[in-house]
């Protein structure tokens, strides 16, 4: 019997992956950067040490430091909407809520960084993710004309399906964005796991029931 040969891997896919890889670095030591200097504060070279990368190297990727704001703003409203998808009108309500409640505070958890550089680029007009809001507007009537299909079955009070995910944006981003108000009210100086499932959890309360929405 002749010995199995494992093929080397071929040219082409190990560039894409390093190049995947070199992509992702950077675009987390932006994101690092960003939050802590701002847009007009951050520099490619700041940005480059934080990837421990020669600056050739991440302009190789971006152009500019317009660029990579943008691509990390484009890669925040990804993970954002992946956050909801798969939504169907037979599914109930109260698990897909729920679930998407959960799913939204920990993503903001996990991307605290990210989620405050969204927020802080909506304080300030929104200018650079105008770009992207095509897409997330075509998302927005996706998730609306399943709720809405919801209130059509009987399966909830009708409301406002947008009014609905702003309520739930804002509510689970608080946590983060705020984090040191929310533990200093708390008496904490640090939010623990344990105070964001009890937040998760009320705030799963307060929106299904105020739906209309009966858990069995």
């Amino acid at each position: 019997m002749q010995p199995s040969v494992t093929k080397p891997a071929q040219p082409g896919l190990k560039t894409s992956r390093v190049r995947q890889k070199n992509i992702q670095i950077i675009l987390q030591a932006a994101e690092d950067e960003f939050v802590t200097s701002g847009f007009k504060g951050a520099s490619i070279r700041d940005i480059a040490n934080r990837a421990g990368l020669p600056k050739a190297n991440v302009h190789y990727y971006f152009n500019s430091k317009l660029d990579l704001y943008s691509a990390v703003l484009k890669h925040i409203m990804e993970l954002w909407e992946a956050v909801f998808s798969g939504l169907s009108p037979d599914d109930e309500p109260a698990k897909a809520l729920r679930t998407y409640i959960s799913a939204k505070m920990q993503y903001c958890q996990a991307h605290s960084n990210a989620s405050r550089i969204f927020s802080s680029e909506i304080i300030h007009g929104g200018h650079y993710l105008k770009e992207h809001f095509h897409y997330f507007t075509d998302w927005i009537n996706e998730k609306s004309s399943v709720i809405n299909a919801w209130v059509e079955q009987g399966k909830m009070d009708p409301v406002d399906p947008l009014h609905l995910l702003f309520t739930i944006w804002a509510t689970t981003q608080y946590y983060i964005d705020f984090r040191p108000q929310v533990a200093s009210v708390l008496g904490k100086t640090e939010l623990e796991d344990s105070d964001i499932e009890a937040a998760t959890e009320s705030l799963s309360r307060l929106i299904i029931k105020g739906c209309g929405i009966k858990e069995t």
